[in-house]
């Protein structure tokens, strides 16, 4: 990634996040438009703040309809009896930069 002089390295496209975190860019524009990751609305298109992404996708990952604080279930495995979560790319976002992997 080639930086532009005078713009911060912090702040980035939906096509660069999208590299960066491993998914399309497509899907980043669908997560910031649901309100997944945190994201500034310029004209037509979003800009991200890397940290600040990384900061909301590092966060428990929690099915739509649970308690974030559910003391009951600590761990990311479902209860016994229960199938296991979908893991779709949100999921996938989460698991990178918690890792810190991605691709520059």
């Amino acid at each position: 990634m080639t930086e532009t002089p005078g713009r911060d390295p912090d702040v980035l496209t939906t096509a660069e996040l999208a590299t960066r975190l491993g998914l399309s860019p497509q899907t980043v524009r669908r997560m910031a438009n649901a309100g997944q990751i945190p994201a500034l609305k310029t004209g037509k298109d979003f800009r991200y703040s890397w940290e600040a992404v990384r900061q909301v996708l590092r966060q428990p990952h929690h099915q739509p309809g649970e308690a974030a604080d559910d003391p009951t279930n600590p761990t990311d495995q479902p209860e016994p009896g229960q199938p296991e979560p979908r893991k779709g790319a949100g999921y996938r976002a989460q698991r990178r930069a918690r890792t810190g992997a991605h691709n520059t």
